[in-house]
C-alpha cells in the first residue's frame, strides 16, 4: 500500500476559499475527567470557546436561522469531545431505533474527515432522545459515493439534556444539549492513526422541521453553498491545540 504525503498549511483566519473565510475552530486539550451527561458543566467546557453560530447551509446571504446553535470541542488522549447548544422552543423526538433515519426528526449531526481527502469520512447524527445514526461515506454522493451503514462508532458515548419538556406542545422550551465523546480509535483506517493529524476537516449540521411536512431547515457551522452537506472541501478546519493556539499549523495528511 502506497502512501501519498501532502502538506496542508493553514494560516489564520483564511484557508483555501478565496471568497470567504473558512471556519476554523481551535480544540484545546484537556486533562479534566469529562463526565458524559449532556450538561457541559466541567471547567474544560466552560473554558472552551463556542463556535460561530450556525448559518443557512447555502451561506450567510440567506436568512439567518431563527434559533441559535453553537458547538464546542475539547480533546484528550482517547476522545474528541463535542458539545452542542441547541435553542429550541418545542423539543420533540420520535425515533428510538439505532440507525433509523434520524433527520426525519429535528437532529444534530457531526461530520468528520480526519484525513482531509473527502474519502471514508464519518457521520454521526442524534435526536433529543439521544438515538444515534452513524455511518461512513466512501466519498460524497455527488462523486458516486455510497453510505456504509454497518459502520458503527465503537465506544461512542453520548448524552442529551434539556431545558424544557420533551414532546409537549403546551409549554415553551428553551434548549437541548448534546455531549459526545468520540473515540479516536473508532476513526482509524487501519494503517493510519487519526491522532497523527493536527488539522481535521469537520462540519456540524442541524435539521429543523419548523413546519409539519417540511420543507426542513438546514443550519450548519460551515456553509457549503447549496443544500448538500456532503461537500467536504467546504467544511471547516478543526485544529488540535495543546496550550495556546498557534498562528499556523502544518498537518501531514496521508492517503492511499
Amino acid at each position: 500500500m502506497k502512501r501519498l504525503l501532502t502538506v496542508l498549511t493553514l494560516a489564520l483566519p483564511f484557508a483555501l476559499n478565496a471568497q470567504a473565510p473558512a471556519r476554523v475552530y481551535d480544540a484545546q486539550r484537556t486533562g479534566d475527567r469529562i463526565r458524559i451527561d449532556g450538561r457541559l458543566k466541567e471547567k474544560a467546557w466552560k473554558n472552551a470557546v463556542p463556535s460561530a453560530p450556525f448559518v443557512d447551509i447555502r451561506g450567510e446571504d440567506f436568512p439567518a436561522p431563527v434559533m441559535k446553535t453553537t458547538v464546542k470541542m475539547i480533546w484528550d488522549d482517547k476522545y474528541l469531545y463535542v458539545g452542542a447548544s441547541i435553542e429550541e422552543e418545542n423539543i420533540t423526538a420520535s425515533i428510538r431505533k439505532h440507525d433509523d433515519i434520524i433527520y426525519h426528526d429535528n437532529d444534530f449531526e457531526v461530520f468528520i474527515d480526519p484525513y482531509g481527502d473527502g474519502k471514508l469520512y464519518y457521520e454521526i447524527e442524534n435526536n433529543a432522545f439521544g438515538t444515534i445514526m452513524d455511518l461512513m461515506m466512501e466519498k460524497p454522493y455527488s462523486d458516486g459515493g455510497q453510505f456504509i451503514m454497518n459502520w458503527d462508532c465503537k465506544g461512542l458515548k453520548i448524552a442529551v439534556s434539556k431545558e424544557g419538556t420533551l414532546n409537549r406542545k403546551d409549554d415553551r422550551d428553551r434548549a437541548w444539549y448534546v455531549e459526545m465523546a468520540i473515540p479516536f480509535d473508532a476513526l482509524e483506517r487501519g494503517f493510519d492513526d487519526p491522532r497523527d493529524h493536527k488539522v481535521w476537516r469537520m462540519n456540524f449540521s442541524r435539521v429543523e422541521w419548523l413546519k409539519t411536512g417540511g420543507p426542513e431547515e438546514n443550519w450548519v457551522w460551515a456553509p457549503t453553498g447549496k443544500v448538500d452537506i456532503h461537500v467536504p472541501d467546504k467544511w471547516g478546519y478543526v485544529r488540535f491545540c495543546d496550550g495556546d493556539a498557534p498562528q499556523e499549523i502544518s498537518a501531514e495528511i496521508q492517503s492511499e
